[in-house]
C-alpha cells in the first residue's frame, strides 16, 4: 500500500535523530511540527512483519522489528515511528519499525511511502 507525503514539521527531520515520525492528516498542529504527515492513496488494512519492506521513493529498507503498537497505529492514524537504528534489548518504541539499512532517506513533499506485505 502507498502514501503520498503531504507535509513536512519544520522539527520533523533531523540528522542526529534516527528516526522520523509518520502520521495521517488528522495529526494536531503541535504533532504536526515533528512529523511527517502521510496520505494513504487506498484505505486497506496493513499487517507489516519483520521480513517485509518499506519503501521510500527508490531507497528499500527491510522492517527488521514491528513495535506491537505499530500495526494498529498505522491502520487507526497512519501513525508509526520509523527507526534507522539498531533494536535494544529493552524498550524498543511500541509503535515502530526499525529498518536497515540504517541510512536515513530524503523526504519531501511528494515522496512516496510504500508498505510492501510479503504473503498477504
Amino acid at each position: 500500500m502507498k502514501a503520498v507525503v503531504t507535509e513536512i514539521g519544520v522539527h520533523a527531520l533531523d540528522e542526529k535523530e534516527p528516526m522520523i515520525i509518520l502520521f495521517g492528516e488528522s495529526a494536531t498542529e503541535g504533532l504536526k511540527e515533528y512529523s511527517v504527515i502521510q496520505k494513504f492513496q487506498q484505505i486497506q488494512p496493513l499487517a507489516m512483519k519483520e521480513g517485509n519492506l518499506l519503501k521510500i521513493d527508490e531507497q528499500e529498507y527491510i522492517i527488521d522489528y514491528v513495535g506491537p503498537f505499530a500495526n494498529k497505529n498505522l491502520n487507526s492514524i497512519a501513525h508509526v515511528t520509523l527507526v534507522f537504528d539498531d533494536i535494544p534489548e529493552e524498550d524498543a518504541i511500541v509503535n515502530a519499525l526499525y529498518l536497515t539499512p540504517q541510512v536515513l532517506p530524503a523526504i519531501k513533499v511528494g515522496t512516496i511511502i510504500e508498505y510492501v506485505s510479503h504473503g498477504v
